[in-house]
């Protein structure tokens, strides 16, 4: 049976994504890319969000793709932001036609893929890709927009993902599996805490080196959360609104008892490796974080 600092290691391995799932997902944004080039003015389109940033969770979801818009489209800027949304929706669903396979959010258009392309049994998901319109500043900053607050916020995507290089980097390799791992424990419970980005930007904080092991280190982690949930998370890029502003007092109360939920379970994991319980270990250990974690 497996040791418990072996099941977190072939749980590390398993997060990684598979040359299948990088295919799949390259086949699936290009698609999308492809559907936004033929209906708006693109002088640029990229890969953003967790998934350049490497931190994204299995099966994938969100995988972001940034549309720049060039100079003909700029009359859309004094518009509310809610309009280039609806624009980016029209134009997906003339290629995505099932009900409910296009969807506005809050930034981005998602486009949900599941329900046409996958079997049951398929092992490399590829569940939505986001579309987010965006208009050029200086260097690499830009402006999208945001439903909610019906503003054009600012965003640096480049700044943050060298800042989560930096951090992996800083922890020899290990930051990046960790934020992963939360981000596991995070979508088996509910999304507790939202955006997922929240989560990254707290391990920015509270993960620190030296690195022990992955069990300890995912311990400390869910105490940091839950002793600082309640605070205002600003935006690592210092350019848009904080991010954690989607957490009402209902939903930090809300997280606040998942976390100590989970650190409850991971004492009686703890506990049960220490007496010889070891399958018992693993079987608690997969309830916090979620099915990929095995169990042999």
């Amino acid at each position: 049976m497996l040791t418990t600092l072996q099941a977190f290691e072939k749980f590390r391995q398993t997060l990684e994504l598979s040359d299948t799932e990088k295919r799949d997902a390259s086949k699936r944004h290009n698609e999308v890319r492809e559907c936004i080039r033929a209906g708006f003015a693109v002088a640029n389109d990229f890969l953003s969000g967790s998934y350049k940033r490497h931190t994204k969770t299995k099966p994938l979801k969100d995988v972001d793709v940034m549309f720049v818009l060039g100079e003909k489209e700029k009359w859309r800027r004094p518009k509310p932001p809610v309009e280039i949304l609806e624009a980016f929706e029209r134009c997906l669903k003339k290629k995505y036609t099932e009900q409910g396979q296009v969807e506005i959010g809050r930034r981005s258009v998602t486009v949900v893929l599941e329900k046409n392309w996958y079997p049951d049994d398929h092992q490399g998901k590829v569940l939505s890709i986001d579309a987010v319109p965006a208009f050029a500043l200086n260097g690499d900053e830009y402006e999208i927009p945001d439903k909610i607050t019906g503003e054009w916020i600012k965003t640096n995507p480049t700044k943050h993902r060298e800042q989560a290089t930096a951090k992996n980097e800083e922890l020899d390799g290990h930051w990046v599996p960790l934020v992963k791992m939360g981000k596991g424990w995070n979508r088996a419970n509910g999304n507790l805490v939202k955006p997922s980005f929240l989560l990254e930007v707290m391990a920015e904080e509270l993960v620190e080196s030296p690195f022990s092991t992955y069990p300890d280190e995912v311990r400390n982690f869910f105490s940091g959360m839950e002793a600082n949930i309640g605070r205002t998370w600003a935006d690592p890029a210092g350019l848009g609104p904080s991010v954690s502003d989607q957490m009402t007092p209902e939903r930090i109360a809300e997280a606040r008892k998942g976390l100590q939920e989970a650190q409850r379970k991971a004492a009686l994991a703890a506990r049960a490796e220490q007496t010889g319980r070891q399958g018992e270990a693993l079987r608690i250990w997969r309830e916090i974080l979620g099915d990929y974690f095995p169990l042999s």
